[in-house]
């Protein structure tokens, strides 16, 4: 993932102003079409797994010269993934209102996609 990340922030610059503003316009929508799908994948396993980070105290070797170590004591952080219930009610709720606010967000998306469409026309080759 991490050699993605530059590889998508390279091709979000080569974009062109109309597909960015396009991009920033279909944004909302696109993401609460992905809350929705979280939301139903989490239902559906009936766990959400959260992310938390630790920090422990682990014995290794610590460089005091060159090519000089010593035994010691250092901490390090390990992430810790843990499953947690799903509140269903609270799923379900927030569901139910995506559902409602999602023929609104398409319109906006659309008005804004048309809005782009004017301000930044495509040049004919």
């Amino acid at each position: 993932m991490r050699v993605l990340i530059p590889i998508f922030v390279l091709l979000a610059a080569c974009a062109t102003p109309q597909e960015r503003c396009i991009n920033d316009a279909a944004g909302p929508y696109r993401a609460a079409l992905k809350e929705r799908a979280d939301i139903a994948r989490s239902l559906s396993r009936g766990f959400d797994t959260v992310t938390e980070y630790e920090t422990r105290r682990v014995f290794t070797r610590c460089k005091v010269a060159e090519d000089k170590f010593v035994p010691c004591w250092d901490r390090e952080t390990y992430p810790v993934t843990r499953r947690v219930p799903v509140d269903r009610a609270a799923l379900q709720a927030r569901d139910a209102q995506l559902a409602r606010d999602l023929p609104g967000l398409e319109r906006a998306a659309e008005r804004g996609t048309a809005a782009c469409l004017q301000a930044f026309p495509e040049d004919e080759a």
